[in-house]
């Protein structure tokens, strides 16, 4: 018994380290598969606003009013007009701020120029923005203003004026509005800077401070560059090896117990700052917790059977004895033991019945938590499949015990489907992502209009909007930047999807169709139409009769066909609906049979 009893404590020692170690491995792989999503999607996002106000400062920096504004720099009323201009841009694009520097650092227009902490007569030649502007290049650079006191990210563009730079533009982005998409989330997001400072986060106690303590030199240096103004950057206590990816971290606070995070981090060397994510890891130790405590009824429901066996054996053994004491009275002992046996056997089926009971709740029980695992982390669309997938393979496994060859092989047929799913849907994500290469090649036409309706295939669906494609059975070749051709079908086509948003038949027709020389490629839709005010300025910049768009999809479409020499305009069908024309040189063409 005792023996019995040491086996099964050091059985149950070595599954608790075996458990253990099992959730540790199988929650960490998972919380970094996680994490990196995490950080993937707040990276791509954040790149995605960058990009948004990349282009603002040089669309701004060849107006008329903007040069002549500079070239007149002591004219009040022009002043005054151009700050209402640079008012009117930042409303529309969404900036924080806008304004025009002169050579010297000194703002001479605004979009505050009404406020009370105006930008006008402020200097910012310190600024290496303004310091990579007037160099000619386009300077990009983030810190805490020093008039409003606000962080932003700032974009600026020289102005030149017979080649030669006469004052610099700035848009300033805010980073705030960047923080309150990402607030509520369990995983702390951040940006830091090349001292480990943290300059966005969703977790605003953390703002303006280091990751690690920063030397008095340090400190000194980042007085200097004003970047922070007069903030004291105080370091977080956060101890481990922070410069590894991925990483653990632990965050010593005045609570009883430190904090253990999950670092994992990625360098953005165009905006010159380090984004990371730190996901708790309290979800794992939570597991283990859960797994030794069902680790421990089992083996405790295993002692009590081992001793409901020894105390059986025991009894058995007591009653042989008595059984040999008593002969004389055998016929008597063998009713009253055969009584005795029957209650017993009643007694241990119920016994059984009960371990059976508990045993399938437990099952229960881990099904649901697993579930409820499951089901939280499903946070986009792939993971649709990877459940699938995981499913089928559990049963699988459960097939391939049982010897059910078929069923085994019907579950991996499932799961090659799901993974081919998968892997079209990432080849499609990453063929939209793909950067243009700035150069013209001379590709079929029938081929980009075929991939740009692919790409919106999804929306035309979502939306039940129909479309067709008539290219008079001719194959026309181009000398076209693919990637930029594609991007103004896109965004024709998105175009026309919103104009047929509210109409009974929502219809888009390609028509693709030659001009001596020219081939002509025609997007109709059976919308409304536009208003005819609207026209000669569709293609002007920030010009938009949206409540939520830029106003720069078709200025950058026509600066585009501009470029390879082609051209697109605008205007209303006969009966209904608008109509885009492209039109462009002929490269090759071939007449179909």
């Amino acid at each position: 018994m005792l023996t019995t009893r040491k086996f099964l404590i050091g059985f149950y020692l070595i599954s608790v380290i075996i458990l253990s170690s099992w959730v540790w491995r199988s929650g960490y792989a998972k919380l970094v598969s996680q994490s990196n999503q995490q950080l993937d999607i707040f990276a791509a996002h954040l790149q995605s606003q960058l990009q948004r106000f990349d282009a603002i400062p040089r669309l701004l920096f060849d107006q008329k009013l903007v040069v002549a504004s500079l070239q007149d720099i002591d004219n009040a009323q022009l002043q005054e007009k151009t700050s209402r201009y640079l008012k009117h841009v930042n409303n529309t694009i969404g900036a924080s701020d806008t304004y025009l520097i002169d050579l010297n650092g000194t703002t001479i227009a605004a979009n505050n120029w009404r406020d009370e902490q105006t930008f006008i007569g402020k200097n910012f030649a310190f600024r290496p923005y303004f310091q990579q502007a007037v160099s000619g290049q386009q300077g990009r650079y983030f810190a805490l203003g020093t008039t409003s006191g606000q962080r932003g990210y700032y974009f600026s563009s020289p102005v030149i004026n017979a080649d030669k730079i006469i004052g610099v533009v700035v848009v300033k982005m805010d980073l705030s509005k960047i923080e309150k998409e990402w607030t509520g989330k369990q995983s702390h997001f951040m940006v830091t800077d090349d001292d480990n400072v943290i300059f966005i986060s969703n977790t605003q106690s953390w703002l303006l401070h280091s990751l690690t303590p920063l030397s008095t030199e340090k400190l000194q240096q980042i007085d200097r560059s004003r970047r922070y103004g007069d903030k004291r950057i105080a370091a977080l206590n956060f101890s481990g090896p922070l410069e590894d990816n991925p990483t653990l971290l632990q965050l010593t606070t005045s609570k009883p117990f430190a904090t253990n995070y999950l670092s994992i981090s990625k360098y953005m060397p165009a905006a010159g700052w380090t984004v990371r994510v730190f996901a708790p890891l309290t979800a794992i130790f939570i597991d283990i917790a859960i797994g030794m405590v069902l680790l421990s009824l089992v083996f405790w429901l295993l002692n009590l059977r081992l001793r409901l066996s020894m105390h059986k054996r025991q009894r058995d053994q007591d009653k042989e004895v008595q059984r040999i004491k008593t002969k004389h009275k055998l016929e008597q002992e063998v009713k009253r033991r055969t009584a005795d046996l029957n209650n017993e056997i009643i007694e241990r089926q119920k016994m059984e019945q009960t371990l059976r009971d508990t045993q399938k709740e437990l099952i229960q029980t881990a099904k649901l938590a697993v579930l409820g695992q499951l089901s939280a982390s499903i946070s986009h669309e792939l993971n649709n499949p990877l459940a699938a997938i995981r499913s089928y393979a559990d049963n699988a496994l459960v097939f391939l015990q049982r010897e059910q060859h078929q069923s085994t092989q019907d579950n991996l047929q499932r799961i090659i489907h799901l993974t081919e799913r998968m892997a079209k849907i990432s080849s499609q994500l990453k063929f939209f992502a793909r950067k243009s290469s700035g150069e013209l090649h001379t590709v079929p036409l029938r081929n980009v209009i075929n991939m740009a309706v692919e790409l919106v295939k999804p929306q035309l669906k979502n939306n039940q909007v129909s479309i067709t494609v008539d290219d008079a059975n001719i194959d026309v070749q181009v000398n076209v930047d693919q990637v930029q051709l594609e991007q103004v079908l896109v965004n024709l086509l998105s175009n026309a999807m919103q104009a047929v948003e509210d109409t009974s038949e929502k219809h888009i027709h390609i028509i693709l169709c030659r001009h001596q020389e020219q081939v002509i490629v025609q997007v109709d839709d059976s919308g409304s139409g536009i208003n005819p005010v609207n026209l000669p300025q569709l293609f002007d910049p920030f010009f938009t009769t949206k409540d939520t768009g830029l106003g720069l999809g078709l200025s950058i479409s026509h600066k585009i066909m501009r470029n390879m020499h082609g051209n697109i305009k605008a205007e209303n069908r006969p009966n209904s609906g608008a109509r885009f024309s492209l039109s462009l040189p002929i490269a090759a063409i071939t007449e179909l049979a």
